[in-house]
């Protein structure tokens, strides 16, 4: 991919769902590989990054991100939570996560014009039988307001595991506690991107008028073998001096290829 574009404040690399533990090593060693030749300013993993929240997956995990030489924003999905230790769920349950991938749990990376902020949608425990699904809070949120607001970035990118916007065609129904509060602070924070994963579907959304306009991009699996339709995917984000450019890779015969681009004009 040669991919320069006139003006460019930040190409990011979108990854979600990486699920160590049930990883093809092929596919890993594919995606790496572009990813590389991508030459990436940032790379964004929307939670997942193992399957059950192992020591051994997590330091899988860690080695493959560290080997793709580029910055590296993660956020938490549902799996990163222990799923077998309910003592470890319950009282400690990112210890392993901090350990090996990152202190901070709503990480921000700010450069080139773009301020990018993450937050934790998985929990211990929901009130909701399924605690797969997800809660953002008014903490979080204010969280968010502060730091566009210290920010004097151009654009504003956010990162969830769990979607919280209507897709097309998603494979999963999601519940996300917080999310109509989280949407109603997106519109009026002006934010310009926000990256999810999760449902293991590629699909982009987006939302709003002429005075502003938000995109939902949501990423498939990059690495793991529990596919939901699609193949193994990821996404290429460029944002540019007055535009978002977006190619969704897919794994085909040949290796990632592009399937979709898109080009949305935003301010």
């Amino acid at each position: 991919m040669d991919g320069d574009f006139l003006m460019t404040f930040m190409r990011i690399v979108h990854l979600s769902d990486l699920h160590f533990g049930t990883e093809d090593t092929d596919v890993v060693n594919a995606l790496k590989t572009i990813i590389m030749r991508a030459t990436p300013d940032l790379v964004v993993v929307s939670g997942d990054v193992t399957q059950v929240g192992s020591g051994t997956q997590f330091r899988a995990a860690n080695d493959f991100l560290e080997s793709l030489e580029a910055p590296v924003l993660v956020v938490p999905g549902n799996h990163d939570i222990p799923r077998y230790n309910l003592w470890q769920r319950f009282t400690n349950p990112y210890r392993r996560y901090r350990r090996h991938i990152g202190e901070e749990l709503c990480p921000v990376y700010e450069a080139g014009n773009v301020v990018v902020v993450g937050l934790n949608t998985a929990r211990r425990a929901l009130p909701h039988w399924n605690w797969a699904n997800g809660a953002i809070s008014d903490d979080q949120l204010d969280m968010l307001e502060n730091v566009y607001e210290e920010s004097a970035a151009r654009y504003r990118v956010c990162v969830f595991h769990h979607p919280i916007h209507d897709m097309v065609n998603a494979p999963l129904d999601t519940v996300v506690f917080g999310a109509k509060r989280a949407q109603e602070a997106l519109r009026r924070l002006k934010v310009d991107v926000v990256l999810t994963g999760h449902v293991h579907h590629a699909s982009l959304t987006t939302l709003g008028d002429d005075g502003h306009k938000t995109v939902f991009l949501s990423a498939s699996t990059a690495l793991s073998s529990r596919l939901r339709g699609q193949e193994n995917g990821f996404n290429v984000i460029e944002i540019c001096n007055n535009d978002i450019e977006v190619q969704v890779f897919s794994k085909g015969r040949r290796g990632f290829e592009v399937m979709e681009s898109h080009a949305i004009r935003m301010h």
